[in-house]
């Protein structure tokens, strides 16, 4: 399967670990990787893959939240980078299938992500004659990876990058879901103008997970305030939902949480197995996790609704709402970038990370 590369918006080096597509400066980038690395310890899972899958078993065990296990790193620099990681993948689903988690709901397996930038030593941003070439070296690498998960009955979960990767991305994925891998799901970033347009392409066999996206994007191209990038994630959400979507919430925002299950879920009568809500290891939010998940959320709202959006917050309190946490792993060097994102897109977790130091509550 040849994937067409996108007509270029902007130019972009190859190497994005050395010259990040986020060009945002904070105080974060003053930060020795160890201080980063302290701060963001609650947001990480372990360095290793059996880490993870403990923290996996230990979310579900507490509170029967899902999980979904992300090997950090991206931008590979050769061949054999994308092919260790192609291996990893296989072994963390390896080891997943071998361990499962105990659930009672087979949508609240253990779930794994994964970049696309990990399986190409090329950007489709590069300028080179050997781009094409790369490309489909890529696409073929993840291939092997959604194939390995869906013999072993796995989902999987390719994830979005910067608007340099969207077109790749997406052609990925519709490739894969033609060709009858329908264990993969995607990512689909609110805060992109295209992605109006990109949410027509999806239909019933298909999953993702609604982000507003955390890669800064020029203004040209994308929403630069959040509250947009918030109501329209609702909006993208609810058109998704109406097409048989299963869609995936992220966000830890409450309010968009609620307006997602007021606008998107209820007008659509959804069904707490067509939906869910994720959220980051580490950030304070287990009250109304724990409402969501065990339908207390859905009661309270019941008392102010009638008929048949009544009738169908009752149907959501008897189930509850599947909630899953996003549980990244990896060593300082190849997790430091993904961790100096996520303090830079929002500060408070780095209040957060000093309250975890020093076990304030």
């Amino acid at each position: 399967m040849t994937v067409q590369s996108p007509v270029k918006e902007t130019t972009s080096p190859t190497n994005y670990s050395q010259q990040p597509s986020n060009p945002q400066f904070s105080i974060v980038d003053t930060m020795p990787l160890k201080l980063v690395m302290m701060l963001a310890a609650p947001y990480l899972a372990g360095k290793k893959a059996s880490d993870a899958l403990d923290k996996a078993h230990q979310v579900y065990r507490e509170n029967r939240f899902a999980s979904t296990v992300d090997i950090l790193g991206e931008d590979a620099t050769s061949a054999e980078d994308c092919e260790r990681s192609v291996q990893n993948y296989k072994e963390l689903i390896d080891l997943i299938a071998a361990n499962p988690v105990p659930v009672s709901n087979p949508l609240a397996q253990a779930t794994v992500s994964f970049k696309p930038s990990m399986f190409s030593i090329l950007s489709p941003a590069a300028e080179s004659s050997q781009k094409q070439a790369e490309l489909d070296k890529a696409y073929s690498r993840i291939e092997a990876i959604v194939a390995h998960a869906k013999a072993k009955n796995i989902r999987v979960t390719l994830e979005a990058e910067d608007h340099n990767w969207t077109d790749f991305h997406l052609e990925t994925y519709f490739s894969l879901i033609n060709a009858g891998y329908l264990n993969c799901g995607t990512v689909i970033q609110s805060r992109l103008f295209r992605t109006k347009n990109d949410i027509r392409k999806f239909d019933d066999r298909m999953r993702v997970r609604m982000v507003i996206g955390i890669y800064i994007e020029p203004s040209s191209i994308a929403l630069t305030q959040k509250p947009d990038m918030k109501k329209v994630a609702v909006d993208y959400a609810a058109e998704l939902l109406s097409r048989g979507t299963y869609v995936e919430l992220a966000s830890h925002d409450t309010d968009c949480m609620q307006n997602f299950i007021e606008n998107a879920v209820l007008p659509n009568r959804a069904p707490a197995d067509n939906f869910e809500i994720q959220h980051l290891l580490g950030v304070p939010r287990k009250e109304i996790q724990q409402a969501y998940a065990s339908g207390k959320h859905f009661i309270a709202m019941a008392e102010t609704q009638s008929g048949a959006r009544r009738e169908h917050l009752a149907d959501l309190a008897r189930s509850g709402a599947l909630i899953r946490m996003y549980l990244p792993f990896g060593t300082d060097n190849v997790a430091g970038p993904y961790c100096k994102r996520r303090l830079k897109a929002n500060p408070n977790m780095i209040g957060f990370g000093i309250k975890n130091l020093l076990h304030i509550k």
